[in-house]
Formats: structure tokens, sequence, C-alpha cells
């Protein structure tokens, strides 16, 4: 009891003492260029000038081929140090030997390069270089669990224990690297808290295998609670409805940054389970909650796989996929030029348009606005002659789109087959129309082959008016729109 008495107070006491002396030394070295061998010893010690240490962002990528040597690195870590009245200390960069522990149990070392810092009072701001994060060989199942507590847990604590090298601009005395400035910090960190809930976003696609089982290719969004970023690369989660096992979910190329993550998770449904061929016949009746599940399976990197197979998260799709919404319109800002002298059914008009991503950040690779069955296209709206063809979309090349930000392209688009001197009060009318608005209104039919976020799958997307929720779209025209009636004897 008495040694436990007298522990704190001593503890105190030491840290005043190093303080003192440590202050004593800064100001030494600032105003003299010296660092005597008594000041290398006291800046060495554990709680010295390093008081505390926030990590308000770290990034680890777990798909390194060495499982137990991921990377990792923060772009922003603040570490709390001694105050020195009247002093600020010039450290211009730092690099960093450190030990992560968890729970008392010693994980692994990392060692950066050097990193621009700035000291503001006694706090020094500064980040960690891409470092190569070596775990022990007889700490990888602690590394498991390191993995496990930032997953699962809402708060998790580490501990950061080392040195650092500094170097410090003295002016007329130059620049001098004072090393093995030591540290031992307790660091809390948000985790994911086990992303829990997975909120369905949009659903991208349904296709069929050969062999029966069907696949959701579906948006869904991971809000990441944390101040971590983290690269986990492919992972899947086995999937169960609340009648049992239906199959797995696969997400590819994984990347949780903090805040909202829409990424596709691909479903398959295994036909052969009673509680898969169930979802359908019950989708359209209610909501359906599904459960993923971490499993043996889960990653292909063992590390990872230990520290995932304990997360469970839910997702509920809504009562026939009701309530889902593209981020935004694929398209905006349509034009229509004629081209003159042309005879060529499929080249007599050029259409310009912007295309956006309608995926929630999401790139998009415009494979062919042209769907395999040759259906999309644009009918005319409000215009006195009826709602008529105005074109139909060829095969074009590829678009790409970003992710955010626009593309704009332009096109050959057909004309209608029925095109000529029989449809020429139509086209008239048409013309009519355009003379007086400037535009064209139509309704889109658009069923293009696009292939969204990289992932090699194409897909045949509806982005016509019942998808994008957009009745109706205006096509602007120019002066040259009322040549296309000297175009129609081409085509008697």
């Amino acid at each position: 009891m008495a040694a436990s008495a007298l522990a704190a107070p001593i503890e105190v006491e030491k840290r005043e003492s190093t303080s003192a002396i440590l202050s004593a030394c800064f100001i030494g070295l600032i105003f003299t260029g010296s660092w005597p061998g008594k000041c290398a010893a006291a800046v060495s010690v554990d709680i010295g000038l390093i008081t505390g240490i926030t990590l308000n962002q770290l990034s680890m990528d777990f798909t390194t081929s060495n499982a137990y040597a991921p990377t990792l690195s923060s772009s922003d870590l603040v570490a709390s140090m001694i105050s020195i009245p009247g002093i600020t200390l010039p450290i211009s960069s730092i690099r960093q030997d450190v030990l992560i522990a968890d729970s008392n149990n010693q994980i692994g070392t990392f060692s950066s390069g050097w990193a621009s810092s700035s000291v503001s009072g006694s706090s020094l701001k500064t980040t960690i270089p891409t470092s190569t994060f070596n775990v022990f060989s007889n700490s990888q199942a602690a590394f498991g669990t390191f993995i496990s507590s930032i997953a699962n847990e809402e708060t998790y604590a580490l501990t950061l224990k080392g040195s650092v090298d500094a170097k410090l601009n003295l002016g007329i005395f130059g620049t001098m690297t004072i090393p093995d400035i030591g540290f031992d910090a307790n660091v809390p960190i948000a985790g994911l808290n086990g992303l829990k809930v997975i909120g369905y976003t949009y659903l991208l696609s349904t296709t069929f295998s050969t062999t029966g089982n069907i696949g959701l290719g579906v948006i869904v969004n991971l809000p990441n609670p944390s101040k971590l970023t983290l690269n986990l690369g492919d992972v899947s989660f086995s999937t169960a409805s609340v009648d049992g096992f239906v199959g797995y979910s696969t997400i590819k190329g994984l990347t949780l940054a903090p805040g909202n993550n829409y990424v596709i998770a691909t479903t398959t449904l295994d036909n052969k389970q009673p509680a898969a061929n169930k979802i359908f016949s019950s989708i359209y009746t209610s909501n359906v909650t599904l459960t993923l599940t971490g499993y043996n399976a889960t990653s292909s990197n063992a590390a990872l796989n230990a520290g995932l197979a304990s997360m469970v998260s839910q997702m509920t799709i809504p009562q026939a996929f009701a309530g889902a919404v593209m981020s935004q319109a694929p398209y905006k800002n349509w034009s229509i030029k004629v081209n003159s002298g042309v005879t060529d059914r499929t080249k007599v008009f050029t259409v310009t348009a912007t295309f956006q991503s309608p995926y929630y950040g999401m790139p998009v690779e415009i494979v062919n606005l042209q769907d395999a069955n040759k259906l999309s296209a644009a009918q005319t709206v409000g215009i006195s002659s009826g709602n008529s063809q105005l074109f139909a979309f060829e095969s074009t090349s590829a678009i790409s789109v970003p992710g955010t930000g626009s593309t704009t392209a332009s096109f050959n688009v057909a004309l209608p087959a029925t095109f000529g001197n029989k449809t020429l009060s139509k086209w008239q009318a048409f013309v009519d129309f355009a003379n007086t608005n400037g535009y064209i209104t139509v309704a889109l039919t658009s069923l293009p082959i696009v292939v969204v976020d990289n992932d090699g799958v194409q897909r045949n997307a509806d982005w016509g008016a019942s998808a994008t929720k957009i009745p109706t779209v205006n096509i602007k025209t120019g002066s040259d729109f009322a040549s296309i009636l000297d175009v129609i004897p081409n085509f008697a």
C-alpha cells in the first residue's frame, strides 16, 4: 500500500523535474546552439518533451503481399509538448520509430521517413509518411484482435511508444538534429463500430446465372464514423434473411474513408437455399432485412480475415425496391444539329450532351448508348403532331464519365425508319415548335451499357424517364434545325 501511495507523487515530481531540465535545455539551445549530454539524456525519457499524441487521421492498407506487413500513414498528427514560456520550438521536420501496443500486448513497429512539421505554442503538427508496419511473429493473434477492435468498437485506445528525431532551425546556429526524443502515449481513436447498419441505396442490376442463382448488384452506403481510412481489398460476408442463409455478399476493392462510402455490393442468392428463393416472393409485399456476417473466408488476407470474422451488419431492402433514386441525373444540356448533305440515315443528326455519374460519386464508362435490342430513342412530347420518334440512339464509342464532374460528348443518332415525304407534316410541326421555343421536348428511353466504378462488369442501365424521374428533356435546336425539311426528299 505504501508503495502504491508514493508512486503517483514520485511520477509527478519526476515529470516536473524533467520538464524543468528540458525547458532550460531548449532555451540554451535556441540562444547558444549548445546541446549538452544531460539534455540528450533528459529528452530520451518516455515522458519528457512529448506529453500526448492525437491522431486526427490514420490510413492503413491491408492489400500488401505480406498480411503481417500492412502500410500505414497519417495526414494529421498532433503531439502535445511541455510548455516553455516565451519559446516556440523551431522544429521543421521529424522522423519516427514507433512501437504499437494494444492492451499491453506489443504488436509491431514502424519507422517513418522525414515529414515536415510546424509548432504553434506547445503543439507540434506533422504527418506520418507511408510506412510499413511490421507485426512481430509472436503477435499475429494480437494483431487480429487489434483489427477486430478497430472494426467493431465505437472507441478504442492504442499505445504509441518510441522516439522521434527532430530537425530544428536555429537561425545563425544553422540546423541541428535532436535524436531520440522519447514518448509513450495512450492514443484514443474512434472505431468503425461494427458498421452495424449498411444503407441500401440503389439497385444497379439483376443477373441470372446458368445455374439458376440470382445476382443483385446494389449500391450500398457504408457510413464510417471513425477517422480511419482502411484499404481492405475484396471482402465477402455470409448473408441471411430471417428465414436463413441466402448466399454471399461481396464488395470488390473496398476502401473505407471517414463518412459515407458508396460501393457496389453483389449478393448472390443461392437457389438451392429455401430462404433465398423466398426473398423474391417476399420483397414485393414487405421489406427484407439481410444480416451480413464475417466468416472464415471474408478476406484472403489471413490477418484481416481474423479481425473481420466477428463483424455483423444489417441491410434492409425496401418493399419492391422502392425509394431507390440516382444521386443525380445522368445527363443534361442536350442539343441537336442537322448535318447537311448527308444521305446516311444514321448520320443526319449529331447530338451533344453532358454526362455525369448518377451513381453516388462512382466513375462510369458508357460502353454504348445503344442497348442490345436497339430500344433507346427520343420520343417527342407536347408537339401538335403528337408523340413521335425524333431519333434513335446508334452505336457509339465509349464515353468516360468521372465520379465527380462531367463529360460532354457528341455522337450521331439515327432518323426514324419512317422518315420521308409521308411524315412531312409531322416534321413541319417539329420545326415550327423549335422555331418558337428554341428546343424540342422529348421523353427519353435510354438503356445504355455501362461499367460502374471500374469493376469490369457490363450492365444494362435504365436512364429513361421513369428511372431518372425526369419525365421530359429539352433538346436545344438552332436555326439549322429547319433544314431537316430539305433532307426529307433524300428518303422519299
